[in-house]
């Protein structure tokens, strides 16, 4: 799949570099194939930032449980456990 996604970016992004010159096949000159490698370029870094894209979101989540789930005794103190004892006088 990602095989297939990489060489349809580059070939698009390549052909519509080339197709961008305006010059046709007549002239096919080093303008022309610089502007295709350009396009094949941007081709592959885009296929590469869509492959990267759909891995991160298959992902699970980074904070999955909630904060009260992972600490349930977070907001008690050490006083307030236990039996209450009378305060000293």
């Amino acid at each position: 799949m990602y095989a297939v996604r990489i060489i349809l970016w580059t070939g698009t992004m390549a052909y519509t570099g080339f197709l961008l010159t305006g010059q046709g096949l007549r002239t096919f000159n080093s303008l022309s194939i610089t502007e295709a490698c350009l396009g094949a370029l941007t081709g592959f870094l885009l296929a590469i930032m869509f492959i990267l894209r759909e891995r991160r979101r298959r992902r699970p989540a980074l904070i999955i449980y909630s904060i009260a789930q992972m600490f349930p005794n977070w907001g008690i103190s050490d006083e307030n456990r236990g039996s209450h004892q009378k305060p000293k006088r």
